[in-house]
């Protein structure tokens, strides 16, 4: 039986669905409690356990056109302290502090996220 053009796009949909998959779940990204996740232009830049009594961290990007971004880590979240930037909407976001809530700077493409174990206060939401 020759394989159709349809049924191979079917195929490859299916192999990237499975793969995005194992990327996601992967058992050594969340192998912690909590962690906070930093991505530079998509990429990963940082990953950092939360730990209860942890030292407080001060990471400093500094971007090609003179921008920058710090981003302050401790056992309480992570939160934007200081960005060049417009309009600082990921400085106003404020401290996070549970899995699933993010920091966005879209002029520097900055992600900081929270990803790990902690229960959501929200069941569920319908529309």
């Amino acid at each position: 039986m020759k394989m159709k053009k349809g049924d191979l796009i079917i195929v490859l949909v299916l192999a990237a669905a499975v793969i995005s998959w194992l990327i996601i779940n992967n058992p050594d990204r969340t192998s912690g409690e909590r962690q906070i996740v930093i991505e530079t232009n998509g990429d990963l830049y940082k990953v950092v356990a939360m730990e209860e009594g942890m030292e407080r961290q001060e990471i400093h990007i500094e971007f090609k056109n003179g921008k920058y971004i710090n981003i302050v880590i401790d056992e309480n979240g992570a939160y934007v302290r200081d960005v060049v930037c417009p309009d600082k909407v990921c400085q106003k976001t404020g401290l996070i502090s549970k899995a699933g809530q993010s920091i966005v700077c879209l002029p520097n493409r900055v992600v900081v996220y929270i990803e790990g174990k902690d229960e959501s206060e929200i069941d569920g939401i319908s529309f």
